[in-house]
C-alpha cells in the first residue's frame, strides 16, 4: 500500500506537468487555429467590398458612356442646323430688336418709381433690367423695348451705367418722359399684381407697362405714382406667372 501511495505521490505532479503541458498545447493550437478563421472573415469582408466597389465603377462607366453618347446625338444635331458665326448671330439679333422698334409689341418699364427705393434695391431694379434686356435679345419676337421715366444722371440711371456693360448702345428706347406722355390712356395697359384680372392675351394695338419697383420690405410707399398711373389708364390686368 506504501509502495503505491508511493507511486501515486510520485505520478501526481507528474500527471499535473502533462496536464499542464496538454493544456498549454490545446491553448496555441486553438490560437494557431482561429487565426485562420478571422483570416477568412477579414478576406470575405475584403472581398464584399471590393465586389461593392467594382459594381460601382462599372455604374460610373455605363453612366459616362450613356453621357458621352447623348452628347454624340446632340452634336449630330446641332450639326444638322445652320451654323452662324458670332458675327453673323449679331448682325442677326441687332436686325431683329430693330424690326421690332417699328413692328414689335410695346412694352414699358415704367421707372418713375425709384426716389422711395433703397441704393440696393435700385442696384436689383438695374439687373433685373439687364437681364430683361438679354431675354429679349435671344427671343425670336422680340419686344419693342421702352425705359421711361428714366431720368438722365438719376440714381437708376448711374447704376445702369455701373452694372450694366454698353448699357447706352442696348437697342430700346430710353426717355424721362411718362408712358402716358407717349401713348393714349386708352391704349396703356398697365401690369399689376393687384388688377382684378389676369392677362390672358396680347393686343398689338395696345401698349404694355412694367412697373419698376423693387420693394424688399413689401411695403406700400406712400407718393408713389403707380396709384395715379394705373387710374389714369384705361386698363390694367395681373401675369398669372404661375401658370407658366
Amino acid at each position: 500500500m506504501s509502495h503505491s501511495g508511493s507511486d501515486e505521490c510520485e505520478t501526481v505532479p507528474g500527471g499535473v506537468s502533462e496536464a499542464m503541458g496538454l493544456l498549454r498545447i490545446h491553448v496555441e493550437t486553438d490560437a494557431v487555429e482561429g487565426r485562420p478563421a478571422r483570416e477568412s472573415l477579414l478576406s470575405r469582408n475584403v472581398s464584399r467590398k471590393q465586389r461593392r466597389w467594382q459594381r460601382k465603377l462599372a455604374a460610373r462607366k455605363s453612366k459616362r458612356r450613356e453621357e458621352k453618347r447623348r452628347r454624340k446625338v446632340t452634336r449630330e444635331q446641332e450639326s444638322d442646323a445652320p451654323q452662324f458665326t458670332k458675327r453673323v448671330m449679331k448682325a442677326i439679333t441687332r436686325e431683329r430688336l430693330a424690326e421690332a422698334r417699328s413692328t414689335g409689341l410695346k412694352l414699358c418699364v415704367d421707372l418713375s418709381m425709384t426716389d422711395g427705393m433703397s441704393d440696393k434695391e435700385v442696384s436689383r431694379l438695374a439687373g433685373q433690367l439687364r437681364r430683361l434686356y438679354g431675354s429679349n435679345k435671344r427671343a425670336t419676337r422680340p419686344f419693342h423695348l421702352l425705359l421711361t421715366g428714366l431720368v438722365q444722371h438719376g440714381r437708376i440711371y448711374a447704376e445702369c451705367l455701373r452694372m450694366n456693360e454698353g448699357f447706352l448702345n442696348y437697342t430700346m428706347d430710353m426717355t424721362e418722359e411718362s408712358c402716358l406722355d407717349l401713348f393714349p390712356p386708352e391704349s396703356v395697359v398697365y401690369l399689376t399684381p393687384d388688377a382684378e384680372e389676369a392677362l390672358e392675351t396680347v393686343d398689338p394695338d395696345k401698349v404694355y407697362v412694367l412697373g419698376g419697383l423693387v420693394d424688399e420690405s413689401v411695403r406700400k410707399v406712400p407718393g408713389t405714382k403707380t396709384g395715379s398711373t394705373v387710374a389714369a389708364v384705361s386698363a390694367s390686368a395681373s401675369l398669372c406667372l404661375t401658370s407658366y
